[in-house]
């Protein structure tokens, strides 16, 4: 809730920075929008999840039988509305409900989310760095005070003594545990634990035994491509914005990823990333907050309809087979 909150803070905060005719041109781009172009964006958004329940398929192949590729993509969507609701609340809860409908190993199944997530975050910093190595000339006034200004703020407030002792006390409390698991391995309790951080070790390093190698990359790029058009196809429902060239989309997608991470959902954060990104590109204020609004707006309606129904679907299923119907598509 306190990231809500944020959310909301800026929000006003920022509302109430611009000017009456800014107000009144934002709020006629949402009344003119051209919204054909704002439906289409959500349903590259839904094949963006689709490609992304196929993924972790492949994952979950590397342990045991994979589902469906329908119960995945439902436990995924459901999850990513959890998200909204506390932040990673979605990881346990989708491999919950996929455990509930597959029956395989709840454990497992985090481990590969553990490891799917790891994966993603190294492909961002990628594209991250690929971003600043490619477009720097373009973007160099808006890292020096948007970005690097935060993060040299950050770091310098952590003396080298600080990081030594977290470092220290956090190897310590890993080797901590495992001598408990070790001293105390006959126990029970201490025999269920060990078996839970088996299944999440093995889940873990599904990403390193994939049979499908290249189908896992290829998917991968399947989804940042979606998350990229998603963006674009947005910049054509206003006249202002429908000539921006596609790597702006792109640059809009990598800045205004991290207003995601930093709020729940992004809410009140990601549509100033976006306008601020976007006016360096010669955008108005006003047009490139309505960008951000309605690309924003794009993202949390798809995961809201299709979150509400993966929990309908789930639950309807559930009286029938022990999970959805069965399908041969994988």
């Amino acid at each position: 809730m306190a990231f809500i909150g944020l959310g909301l803070f800026l929000i006003v905060y920022f509302w109430g920075k611009l000017s009456t005719k800014e107000q009144s041109d934002i709020v006629n781009n949402f009344r003119d929008a051209n919204y054909f172009w704002i439906i289409l964006a959500l349903l590259v958004g839904v094949i963006s999840h689709i490609l992304r329940a196929a993924r972790w398929n492949l994952l979950i192949e590397t342990f045991d039988k994979p589902p469906t590729i329908w119960q995945t993509f439902w436990s995924v969507m459901a999850g990513y509305l959890a998200n909204l609701a506390v932040p990673r609340l979605g990881e346990f809860t989708r491999c919950g409900l996929l455990s509930k409908q597959s029956k395989i190993s709840f454990d497992k199944l985090l481990g590969s989310v553990v490891a799917e997530r790891t994966f993603d975050m190294l492909v961002y910093l990628l594209l991250f760095a690929t971003s600043i190595a490619v477009f720097y000339s373009t973007l160099k006034t808006y890292l020096n005070e948007k970005v690097f200004k935060g993060f040299n703020e950050k770091f310098a407030s952590m003396s080298v003594t600080k990081i030594i002792v977290i470092l220290i006390v956090g190897t310590l409390l890993i080797f901590v545990f495992f001598w408990i698991l070790r001293y105390f391995r006959e126990k029970p309790f201490i025999q269920k634990v060990r078996k839970i951080v088996r299944n999440l070790i093995n889940g873990v390093l599904s990403i390193f035994k994939l049979r499908r190698a290249g189908l896992f990359f290829l998917y991968t790029l399947g989804i940042w491509i979606m998350y990229w058009l998603m963006v674009y196809l947005v910049y054509f429902s206003l006249p202002a914005t429908s000539n921006l060239p596609p790597e702006s989309a792109f640059i809009v997608m990598i800045y205004g990823t991290i207003g995601i991470i930093l709020i729940q959902g992004g809410i009140g954060i990601y549509p100033i990333i976006v306008s601020e990104v976007l006016i360096i590109y010669g955008t108005s204020l006003a047009d490139g907050y309505a960008i951000g609004w309605l690309s924003w707006s794009v993202q949390t309606a798809m995961i809201l309809i299709m979150g509400l129904l993966a929990f309908i679907m789930v639950s309807t299923n559930k009286k029938k087979t022990n999970g959805l119907p069965e399908t041969d598509i994988r």
